[in-house]
């Protein structure tokens, strides 16, 4: 007997659904009709994240079992001959094959997904523009997978040794609770990286916390490393990853779901992953919690043109990788003067902090002085700042200044100073911008080898007699280069 077919409209679309009173979750109960309800609620919240990205579908189309008798599922990338003809697509060729991909960018397309028994939708941190052109990514992600004998509360503490790091690069971010096991952490970005400079500055991050803290965070994926510890996991940058959506059902026994969270919540001992009959009420509550991340539709730029920094000289000394992850104000010749500071001064309250905040552009200059500035904030770092144009060109050293040519240490790149922090020593408030004790490290001048623009910059500093470099080479001028991170650099 053939199944029972409902017709319905959706966003002007019509429909045939059949088998709403089938159960897909047996443990719970929860039937097809009740996941395509989930979906029309969530829809407008779920689709702004997945819009224009190729999404690749993980099917139960009898359900997903139970721990006896576990449902067969089927992982699925290429559209098939049934797919509807108003279902957008995108072909893409692979080192292997040629696939195409459904566009879920409008909730017709999610709702027949969840007619098909798609119950998991995995797409990349990158989208397709109208020609079907991958551009560079909007975003970052930062999967944190507990490994046997830690659980959520392993990946919490992770997750909140890397929200203030972002929070230093200016990236905002939202954790999500995975709906299986741990936690992703995603950063917007404004499409100026490839994804392999993405996943340079990502893998460089894992690299550093694991070096940090090796009882609780590896980085590498082998399982004989993972008792008791958080995978780091950087890997779902690349270009050829995926990641399951925020707001998307989990494959599990029980109906969870990938759950934007606040960092309240987060920092909660009762925090839990996020059962789909819960996220009505969390929409109602928080909104779409995804949306610091979102992409702004208005800017179409960051289209991948293929150019990469070039490589560091084997010879060059202690190179730090700058993520260049935060915007740094431009000018082009004949256009009207920009204010290099103005994003300084928006994140300072003149009235309660001591530093310096001009309230004038600054005029250009030809200084060559550097101070590096020890930084007790949430986070201790080392400030590096290079006299350059009128400004301080900043860059924030989370280890300090490299001191062997064998290790690069992760630099993020930061907003330009005014030329009067070249001295500055003090404290800065509670609850203003960088809070906390700032003193000098080291200071003197540097000569420039090479300083392309958003590019590579090599400097040699000369500190003072008895700063801090002098213990890095001996008193001796010290070599070093912030490059902007691509995959070559390892």
């Amino acid at each position: 007997m053939a199944p029972k077919r409902e017709k319905v409209t959706v966003d002007g679309r019509e429909l045939s659904l059949s088998n709403l009173d089938k159960v897909l979750y047996p443990d719970d109960g929860m039937t097809k009709g009740e996941i395509l309800d989930y979906l029309r609620v969530v829809g407008p919240a779920m689709i702004p994240g997945i819009r224009d990205r190729p999404a690749t579908r993980k099917r139960w189309v009898h359900g997903v079992g139970t721990a006896e008798e576990p449902g067969e599922v089927f992982f699925q990338k290429n559209l098939d001959a049934s797919t509807p003809k108003w279902v957008k697509r995108v072909t893409l060729e692979h080192r292997h094959s040629t696939n195409t991909y459904p566009l879920v960018n409008d909730l017709a397309t999610l709702v027949w997904l969840g007619q098909i028994a798609s119950l998991e939708i995995h797409v990349p941190q990158w989208r397709v523009d109208e020609k079907g052109r991958m551009l560079h990514p909007d975003r970052l992600v930062m999967d944190l997978d507990p490994g046997p004998g830690a659980g959520l509360p392993e990946c919490v503490e992770v997750a909140l040794l890397i929200k203030p790091i972002l929070d230093d690069m200016g990236l905002a971010s939202v954790p999500v609770t995975s709906g299986s096991k741990g936690i992703h952490l995603y950063a917007k970005l404004d499409m100026k990286q490839s994804w392999e400079q993405v996943s340079s500055v990502a893998h460089e991050l894992a690299r550093s916390l694991a070096a940090d803290h090796p009882d609780l965070v590896v980085s590498d994926q082998k399982k004989t490393l993972r008792e008791g510890r958080v995978l780091l996991d950087w890997s779902q940058n690349s270009g050829q990853k995926t990641t399951i959506a925020p707001y998307s059902l989990r494959g599990r026994f029980q109906p969870m779901v990938a759950a934007p969270r606040t960092w309240e919540e987060i920092g909660s001992p009762d925090l839990a992953h996020v059962r789909y009959d819960e996220m009505p009420a969390r929409l109602t509550k928080y909104g779409n919690l995804f949306a610091p991340v979102l992409t702004d539709y208005s800017d179409e730029d960051g289209e991948d043109d293929g150019g990469r920094p070039p490589p560091s000289s084997s010879s060059t000394r202690g190179a730090a990788k700058a993520s260049y992850g935060q915007r740094k104000p431009s000018q082009a010749a004949g256009e009207a003067k920009t204010d290099r500071l103005a994003p300084y001064r928006a994140k300072r309250d003149a009235s309660a902090t001591p530093e310096p905040v001009p309230l004038e552009p600054p005029e250009p200059g030809e200084g060559n002085t550097f101070v590096i500035h020890e930084h007790h904030a949430r986070r201790l770092h080392w400030d590096l700042r290079l006299e350059h144009e009128g400004v301080l060109a900043s860059f924030a050293l989370p280890k300090g200044v490299p001191t062997d040519p064998g290790h690069n240490h992760l630099a993020v790149h930061t907003e330009d100073h005014p030329i009067e922090y070249l001295t500055f020593s003090g404290t800065i408030p509670k609850g203003e911008y960088g809070a906390g004790e700032m003193f000098v490290w080291d200071t003197g001048t540097y000569e420039v080898e090479k300083w392309r623009e958003d590019k590579e910059i090599i400097v040699i500093l000369t500190g003072r007699e008895g700063g801090g470099l002098a213990s890095v080479e001996d008193g001796k001028p010290v070599r070093l280069a912030l490059i902007r991170t691509d995959g070559g650099l390892g």
